[in-house]
């Protein structure tokens, strides 16, 4: 799977679900897929009306374990390099960065979240609030085979469940 494939995914939802007549803009250099060698956020956009924006990082599902696993804590170097400012209070409440990645990832980013071995959390959930308050986190699920995205705040994350 390549991450573009996801990427169009996500294009697709975001044209139907955040539409140009609703005030929401795909700014020009973002309204193409991204190559494999172009460096910056994978898609952004935004609603001046609202002053809402969001940037999104794209993942894929590699077969390799490990790829999958160094995928996750890498992506939190990411998106802190997607922040060049500090933003203030009410321009931090109105970005929302996005992790989309398909499924099989997010129940990866939910398992670690979770951990439990010996009845005895051993979860990342502190770190995991820590980082998401901060960077006012969304994580969209990509499903690759019926194309339908599921939109989860980070909170969802720290139940036991994943609806």
């Amino acid at each position: 799977m390549k991450e573009s494939e996801v990427e169009v995914i996500v294009r697709e939802y975001i044209e139907e679900k955040y539409p140009s007549e609703k005030g929401w803009v795909l700014p020009k250099n973002q309204q193409h897929t991204k190559g494999k060698a172009e460096h910056g956020v994978d898609i952004s956009f935004y609603n001046p009306k609202k002053g809402d924006r969001y940037v999104i990082e794209v993942k894929k599902w590699s077969e390799t374990n490990a790829a999958n696993h160094n995928a996750f804590y890498s992506i939190f170097g990411q998106l802190a390099s997607r922040i060049k400012d500090v933003p203030t209070k009410i321009y931090a409440s109105r970005r929302k960065i996005v992790i989309a990645a398909p499924t099989k990832f997010i129940k990866l980013i939910h398992k670690k979240v979770q951990k439990v071995k010996n009845n005895q959390k051993k979860g990342m959930q502190g770190g995991w609030t820590l980082f998401s308050k901060a960077f006012n986190l969304r994580i969209w699920s990509v499903n690759m085979k019926t194309k339908e995205v599921i939109e989860y705040h980070w909170k969802d994350f720290l139940k036991e469940e994943l609806k």
